[in-house]
C-alpha cells in the first residue's frame, strides 16, 4: 500500500525535525567539549566541524554564537541538576561538611572545565556573564541552606556566608587543583579543615 502524499509530506518533515533536532544537539556537545579543551571562544567554522554539520546549519539553530554559548551553559548545568538535587542535608555538622565537599568535587568532576571557560568567555559575553552568575548564586544558595542553622548561631554573619560561599565555589577548587596542583584528597582535606574552622567558634 502507497502512502498518500499528504502521509508522504508528514514523514518527510517529521524526520527532518528529527536531523534537525539531532544536528541542534551536536553543535551544543561540540561547544561543550571545546570548552572542555580550554578553547574560550572557538569560531564557528571549528564547532560546525567538530559537530559534522555545515558552519551555515550553525546559524539555522542559533541567532548568533551567544545564543549558541547560553543554550551550551544551560545544557551543561541540566546535566549536573540531579546531582545538585541529591545534595545530602541530613546528619551533623560533620555529615553535612563532608557531603557538601564531595559534592562540589563531583560539579567540578564534571563542569570544571566548561566553568574554567565561561568565566573567561564572561568578559566579553554579557548571556555568558549572566549564566555564569545565576549558577555562582544557585551554588551560593545551596551551600548556605547546607549550614543554616549554624549561620544562624554564630557571630559576623554575613562574613562567614561570604567566606563559605568563597570556599565551596568551583573557582576555588580550580584554584586549588590547578594552580596549586593539589590532588582530589588534598583538595577535599582543605575544603574540610577551612568550613570546620569557620564554624569552631
Amino acid at each position: 500500500m502507497s502512502l498518500t502524499s499528504s502521509a508522504a509530506t508528514t514523514i518527510s518533515l517529521d524526520g527532518r525535525r528529527e536531523r534537525g533536532a539531532r544536528n541542534k544537539e551536536a553543535v551544543v556537545s561540540a561547544l561543550l567539549e571545546l570548552y572542555s579543551q580550554g578553547e574560550v571562544q572557538p569560531p564557528a567554522a571549528r564547532i560546525a566541524e567538530m559537530a559534522g554539520v555545515s558552519e551555515r546549519s550553525v546559524f539555522r539553530y542559533f541567532d548568533d554564537m551567544e545564543d549558541l554559548a547560553s543554550c551550551a551553559i544551560a545544557v551543561q548545568w541540566d546535566r549536573i541538576r540531579e546531582l545538585n538535587e541529591t545534595l545530602d542535608s541530613s546528619g551533623d555538622l560533620t555529615k553535612r561538611i563532608n557531603s557538601t565537599v564531595d559534592h562540589r568535587l563531583k560539579m567540578y568532576d564534571k563542569v570544571g572545565g566548561v566553568m574554567r571557560v565561561a568565566v573567561v568567555a564572561a568578559n566579553k559575553s554579557p548571556v555568558v556573564a549572566m549564566a555564569v552568575k545565576e549558577r555562582r548564586q544557585m551554588m551560593g544558595r545551596r551551600a548556605l541552606q547546607q549550614f543554616e542553622n549554624e549561620l544562624k548561631s554564630t557571630s559576623d554573619v554575613e562574613n562567614k556566608e561570604r567566606i563559605l560561599d568563597y570556599t565551596l565555589s568551583l573557582e576555588n577548587i580550580i584554584y586549588l587543583k590547578e594552580a596549586l596542583g593539589l590532588s582530589h584528597s588534598k583538595v577535599r582535606e582543605t575544603l574540610t579543615a577551612a568550613i570546620t574552622s569557620l564554624f569552631a567558634n
